[in-house]
């Protein structure tokens, strides 16, 4: 049973084996785009290219972030529930 007392323990293993693949995949990542760019050495990109790759990778980092917060601040402003779906459920017979 998942409720039972010895739950945390393996969801906190499981939190780090998460950590683990995410950083595992980063790298993985990483890897195949250092491995792409090293294969185009003979294409040539001048300095307005990486300007414009930089500041892409800053701007989609950037709406992230702002769309993110908006999401939190309307989730906390209650702008969600005026949205109608599902009622939530309180769950008051489950332990923490």
């Amino acid at each position: 049973m998942l409720a039972c007392g010895d739950a945390k323990p393996y969801i906190g293993v499981m939190s780090k084996l998460g950590y683990v693949i995410a950083a595992a995949l980063g790298i993985a990542a990483m890897g195949v785009a250092w491995q792409a760019w090293t294969a185009m050495a003979d294409v040539q990109i001048g300095a307005a290219g990486v300007i414009a790759m930089v500041l892409g990778a800053v701007g989609a980092l950037a709406l992230g972030g702002v769309l993110m917060a908006l999401l939190f601040i309307s989730n906390r402003r209650g702008f969600d529930d005026q949205a109608g779906g599902q009622a939530k459920i309180e769950r008051k017979n489950y332990p923490d």
